[in-house]
């Protein structure tokens, strides 16, 4: 089976024991979204340098080194910040490049900028996208609904909602809370997460309304309280997000190096291989022909 995991982070170095684990695991590729560890993900973070009047402007050496030295088994993909004055290069850069697939926007905080994304305040990056051909893999913790303007104004650019489009886990509120610092950051971060599992769900059912639109199949354990292999309890989520989408509009993703459930790699692999809901076509789409086909990633 031709496997491709649409997310895992690489640090400093080289990437030789990924390659080894992917081999052992029957992982043809990987899309890494490189990081060093030194931030959380609301910002684009290390490796990266200040532009402007204090955007982000990221850098991926490890992920290029890996993807040019073990070609078709890594590509990556490039974070992304709207403020940055040359967003429109970064983007074109990123189309020539060979190995970069997609770009990447993580959730705006704190919440004033979760309004301003909803009013256009990314525009220039989905005009880039656009412009240049590339997806755009999006974090909004919940928000998924916030995309309709982006999606009614750039019907041509390919979105990927990330993490099953979940808000995050309880166990992860503290840390929101914390980041955010609003006086009513707690109220509402637990209001969202303690929404009932079905009622959030169905809200990024009704993304599938735009053709442009997946769905990564990313951190389902934590966020739809699944935790512990084979991760049952996400099984009649993934089955209605088929129903709805399409399996051809379902990407997996580990994102074995940021995993707060503790699932190993292989678990969190064979959660979605060994899943007996599955028809031999939906398993092959999910864990790696819509991943093929919607990042134009030959096999």
């Amino acid at each position: 089976m031709d496997i491709v995991d649409t997310q895992v982070h690489l640090g400093p170095g080289g990437a030789a024991e990924k390659l080894a684990a992917m081999d052992a695991l029957g992982i043809k590729s990987v899309l890494i979204d490189e990081w060093w560890g030194r931030w959380w993900g609301t910002k684009p973070g290390e490796p990266a340098y200040r532009v402007g009047d204090g955007a982000i402007r990221t850098t991926s050496p490890t992920a290029e080194l890996a993807s040019w030295t073990y070609p078709g088994r890594f590509s990556y993909l490039v974070r992304v910040d709207p403020n940055d004055p040359e967003i429109r290069s970064v983007v074109r850069f990123a189309r020539d490049s060979t190995y970069a697939r997609a770009l990447r926007i993580t959730t705006p905080m704190p919440r004033s900028e979760l309004v301003a994304f909803a009013e256009g305040g990314f525009d220039s990056v989905f005009a880039a996208a656009s412009e240049f051909g590339l997806p755009i893999f999006v974090s909004l913790l919940g928000h998924s609904e916030l995309l309709r303007h982006y999606l009614e104004k750039f019907p041509d650019v390919k979105v990927i909602i990330d993490h099953c489009g979940m808000p995050p886990s309880m166990a992860m509120v503290p840390m929101v809370v914390q980041f955010e610092g609003l006086p009513d950051s707690e109220r509402y971060w637990t209001t969202l997460s303690g929404a009932p599992l079905e009622e959030s769900f169905n809200k990024v059912l009704h993304m599938a309304e735009w053709p442009n639109v997946a769905l990564k199949w990313a951190h389902a354990p934590s966020r739809l309280n699944a935790a512990g292999y084979p991760n049952e309890a996400a099984r009649p989520f993934l089955r209605k997000a088929i129903d709805t989408f399409g399996a051809e509009r379902i990407m997996w993703a580990s994102d074995a190096t940021v995993n707060p459930t503790g699932e190993t790699w292989a678990e969190l692999l064979h959660a979605v291989k060994d899943n007996p809901d599955l028809s031999a076509n939906e398993r092959a789409l999910i864990l790696g022909g819509s991943a093929r086909s919607w990042l134009d990633w030959p096999s």
